[in-house]
């Protein structure tokens, strides 16, 4: 179900954006990067990530969540693929539309440079456009985490 003008004014409203034609929630593209990152580096990873991986020009970014993964004793139903050899963290980020983030970050990506040095792997990365979609009750987080700059 699409979501109606009315409710994509209130989002916009809350959010303090303006609002999005609703004939193109599907423009928006969800960026995924899955990082390798070696066993006892995990903060200096978190600490690039919050520090030095910044986007000057957020008006085009919905989120961005860098996850933890959860352990597969305490979810015995996780099927993807995990290692011992390294700690896995996940990046979602939710972009208005695939151009903004080629603007703010794909054109900076050059696969050519080396892996740093706490990454046990090189990062894989890949670009989806949502075919489908249901919302939910509950909104986004309305503030950023207290380490991000």
């Amino acid at each position: 179900m699409l979501p109606n003008q009315r409710d994509l004014a209130s989002l916009s409203d809350r959010l303090g954006r303006a609002p999005v034609p609703a004939e193109s929630p599907a423009a928006m593209r969800i960026i995924l990067v899955e990082w390798r990152i070696r066993k006892g580096q995990e903060q200096q990873f978190l600490d690039y990530w919050s520090t030095r991986l910044p986007i000057s020009d957020r008006s085009s970014l919905i989120g961005e969540f860098l996850s933890g993964v959860e352990s597969r004793e305490q979810y015995p139903w996780i099927n993807w693929d995990l290692h011992d050899q390294w700690t896995m963290f996940v990046n979602v980020g939710l972009w208005r539309a695939g151009a903004d983030f080629e603007e703010q970050i794909g054109r900076y990506t050059d696969d050519a440079r080396p892996p740093l040095a706490f990454e046990a792997e090189r990062r894989r990365r890949v670009f989806v456009a949502p075919q489908r979609w249901r919302m939910g009750k509950t909104d986004l987080p309305d503030f950023e985490h207290g380490q991000v700059h």
